[in-house]
């Protein structure tokens, strides 16, 4: 394992943070981004959640941390690779083409080889033990403890995030939009790709031990932070969506917690 290709970790401590939107929001989100007040039901109450400190990636998995999987487990690559191997050119973007399984067993097989060996990751001390965020988690560390709606604060900018706004129409680079860190640090928690998180499709207010990050359990998981083919409005911090766990596509990737 290249201990270059393993992004840095960052700490959250424990606290409380400001989870979903207000109702009384419902209709000016609806109002400024689309749909009816009834496309953004899923986001409200906002809520008060504490959670134990954790770490969370700076950037999501990209291609070449990816490929030291496919080759090390023989899994499937994703359908636009080469072989066991992504384009040259895509090497630092985030990996898609990633189901909700594949990414919790990238989690459980890098836990499985990093104890093997004495590679150092940054941000953290052995022993580690990978796993995808929760959904409180991810949103947690993309907007802070204040409620803001998107990483870098209330109102959006198209150069801090690869939206449709941007007009590349492909991913790029992680970390490739260093302004538009979150509170924490955290790159690319606005536009760019989906991310898998370890939590099924449950309404709010969010309770971390009601059985919705229960890995056993079927149902749909959920996904956060917009995609470079979303308008501006799916990369704001409270905006959820959800897939069936075995479905993979071109905007869908993940990050590591631990």
């Amino acid at each position: 394992m290249n201990a270059d290709l393993l992004p840095i970790f960052l700490h959250v401590p424990a606290g409380v943070f400001r989870m979903g939107t207000f109702e009384r929001d419902l209709s000016a989100l609806a109002r400024r981004y689309g749909g009816t007040r009834e496309s953004y039901r899923e986001e409200a109450p906002q809520h008060e959640v504490a959670l134990p400190a954790f770490a969370l990636a700076a950037t999501p998995v990209t291609n070449a941390l990816y490929a030291t999987f496919v080759r090390a487990t023989g899994i499937a690559p994703p359908l636009h690779w080469r072989g066991t191997l992504p384009p040259a050119a895509l090497h630092d973007h985030p990996v898609v083409d990633i189901n909700w399984h594949e990414a919790v067993a990238f989690c459980q097989w890098l836990t499985a080889s990093l104890q093997q060996t004495s590679v150092v990751v940054q941000g953290l001390a052995p022993p580690y033990h990978f796993r995808l965020p929760s959904e409180a988690e991810w949103e947690r560390s993309a907007r802070g403890s204040d409620g803001r709606q998107f990483p870098w604060g209330d109102e959006f900018r198209a150069e801090l995030a690869n939206t449709r706004e941007s007009n590349l129409g492909s991913s790029s680079v992680v970390g490739s939009r260093p302004e538009g860190i979150s509170p924490i640090g955290a790159h690319d928690m606005a536009g760019n790709v989906w991310e898998w998180t370890a939590s099924l499709d449950a309404l709010y207010p969010y309770q971390r031990n009601d059985g919705r990050e229960d890995p056993t359990r079927e149902g749909r998981r959920m996904m956060r932070g917009g995609c470079y083919v979303n308008p501006q409005g799916y990369a704001r911090c409270a905006c959820r969506f959800r897939l069936a766990p075995t479905v993979r596509n071109e905007f869908t990737g993940f990050r590591l917690a631990i």
